[in-house]
């Protein structure tokens, strides 16, 4: 497999605020989707009980879509694909690095581990786990890994998925378009987005962080690390109605964290673009169109 270095934790590489320069785009950018989606078409691979991915091995459901990777070096990660020839963008990670020859099992009592090299049921040593074990016996547990970057283990106990990594990728055209239910899409922690250049990832640490995939720097983020006053601890990212694109704590505060300030221009949209740059355009607006409201201004840093 090829040699990537993790990171241990996708943390913040700028702590200040960032430039906000309205540039325009030189190009339409090929993540100018037409619609905005709320998810993503997906292929997934599965492995049902007793099934093993070895040290060294990958799931890949479509080839240069995200992959899960039992590593030589004991850690289960999950990649968003990079550019050839230059790094992947690591989503989420076990934590079980310096284990060399660990390897991941679907086992029959719902449980999803990661165990040493010499270790298995009945041996002890695990290093990880799903947490999805029980005793419900009219479910089949198995794991899966869907190309949008997400595993969910289906184990013996309540839920469907029993238990998954919340790393969703959407789409690169942030909207206000609500369901038919009326609800406002929006990004939980652990989604991420991707244009030809960078990634947009809505990190666990409550950051919005941009990557460039030249060599997967941080060249942008929101600021909003750190302890939420919500009832989990997390925020989310939402477009609202209005116009502004924003990262708010959940109930009981709601308290916005970081927002684009561009309220005003109902329907307006975000949208990660080829060159490098997040930007709000009003609702008739794009590249090569104008309208722009709000940018990211890094348009020069990929």
């Amino acid at each position: 497999m090829r040699t990537r270095a993790l990171c241990r934790a996708l943390t913040p590489l700028f702590a200040a605020s960032v430039l906000t320069a309205l540039v325009p785009a030189a190009t339409a950018s090929a993540a100018d989707a037409t619609e905005c989606v709320r998810y993503t078409t997906s292929n997934s691979k599965n492995l049902a009980v007793g099934e093993r991915l070895e040290s060294g091995t990958r799931l890949v459901p479509t080839p240069g879509k995200p992959e899960l990777v039992m590593q030589s070096d004991g850690n289960l990660v999950i990649y968003a694909v990079g550019n050839i020839g230059r790094p992947d963008l690591p989503l989420w990670y076990s934590g079980t690095y310096g284990n060399w020859g660990a390897y991941a099992l679907m086992q029959e009592d719902g449980n999803f581990v990661v165990y040493k090299k010499d270790g298995g049921p009945g041996k002890g040593g695990a290093l990880w786990a799903s947490g999805t074990y029980g005793t419900r016996t009219d479910r089949t547990p198995q794991a899966s890994f869907i190309d949008w970057g997400e595993l969910q283990v289906t184990g013996r106990t309540e839920g469907i998925p029993s238990w998954r990594t919340e790393t969703m990728n959407r789409n690169a055209k942030i909207c206000s378009d609500a369901t038919p239910d009326g609800i406002v899409p929006t990004w939980d922690r652990g989604s991420w987005a991707e244009s030809a250049s960078v990634w947009l990832v809505l990190q666990k640490d409550n950051n919005l962080v941009m990557y460039r995939k030249r060599d997967g720097q941080a060249i942008w983020n929101s600021g909003t690390y750190g302890p939420s006053g919500s009832q989990n601890g997390s925020v989310y990212m939402k477009m609202e109605r209005t116009g502004d694109l924003n990262v708010r704590e959940f109930y009981p505060t709601f308290t916005v964290r970081w927002h684009s300030g561009t309220a005003g221009s109902d329907d307006a949209y975000a949208l990660l673009q080829d060159d490098g740059n997040l930007v709000v355009y009003k609702k008739d607006g794009g590249p090569g169109k104008g309208g722009a409201l709000w940018a990211s201004g890094t348009y020069n840093k990929i």
